[in-house]
């Protein structure tokens, strides 16, 4: 019966998507301290991704949309004949095609986000059908600067955002003791000279 409810969530395009920023959230929320990131925030070219990162020193978020069309790889699934499959095959190049572009346009063409997006899709087979079948696919989406995550993926861009926000905490507080030091040493200085 919860395989049954698993099919109907994914059967059902809000469900879907909702099941997907759920994946994409938890993530996130797992891997990044709190204030580093935003869900469903609207940016100042009253765009609405749903989620934004921030990275340290730089005050433009990466954005992480996680809305991919499955639609096309039901019916690739489904397909039982070569013609079938040839149409299910242009329609996830088309789907996906205009999806990445939609990405492009909304938020890495923004002076307002970082000049990358990252699109989620929720699912490690779905990932591995576009790798090994849709290069033309991934090469667009390299070209539009949109680059494509399988949750496996996105812990691993998660876990390098931790350590960039650790890199420049550390290099923030190295700062700050070569201050102390400095003042230290003129203390001594003054000393030394009284």
């Amino acid at each position: 019966s919860e395989v049954v409810g698993l099919k109907d969530v994914l059967a059902n395009k809000q469900s879907r998507g909702a099941y997907g920023q759920a994946r994409m959230e938890a993530i996130v929320r797992d891997g990044l301290p709190a204030g580093a990131f935003e869900f469903q925030v609207t940016l100042a070219n009253n765009k609405r991704p749903d989620c934004i990162i921030r990275l340290p020193g730089d005050p433009r978020p990466l954005v992480v949309d996680a809305k991919f069309p499955l639609e096309s790889f039901t019916a690739l699934r489904a397909a039982t004949s070569d013609d079938a499959r040839k149409l299910a095959q242009s329609m996830v190049r088309t789907h996906v095609g205009v999806h990445i572009k939609d990405i492009a346009d909304k938020y890495v063409t923004s002076s307002d986000t970082q000049d990358m997006a990252l699109l989620f899709v929720p699912s490690e087979a779905i990932y591995a059908d576009l790798m090994e079948h849709f290069d033309d696919i991934i090469q667009k989406a390299h070209r539009a600067r949109v680059i494509i995550v399988s949750p496996s993926l996105m812990m691993m861009a998660v876990q390098l955002m931790q350590t960039l926000m650790r890199d420049h905490r550390m290099r923030e507080e190295a700062r700050v003791i070569q201050k102390e030091v400095s003042m230290l040493v003129q203390d001594v200085r003054r000393l030394g000279e009284r």
